[in-house]
């Protein structure tokens, strides 16, 4: 197998757990990828996403 063959199925993979990650959190109701950049953000973080909020 090439290395451009692997480069392009590991993104592969990577988009198909993406979407499977977002339609996990459209079923329970949740947007799993906010959900966890806001768990990763500092508390006092500021700028537009803290004035928006």
């Amino acid at each position: 197998m090439k290395r451009s063959d692997r480069i392009i199925g590991g993104l592969a993979l990577l988009g198909a757990a993406i979407i499977i990650i977002k339609l996990a959190g459209a079923i329970s109701g949740h947007d799993l990828i906010q959900m966890a950049v806001d768990a990763t953000r500092p508390k006092d973080a500021v700028g537009w996403p803290g004035v928006l909020n």
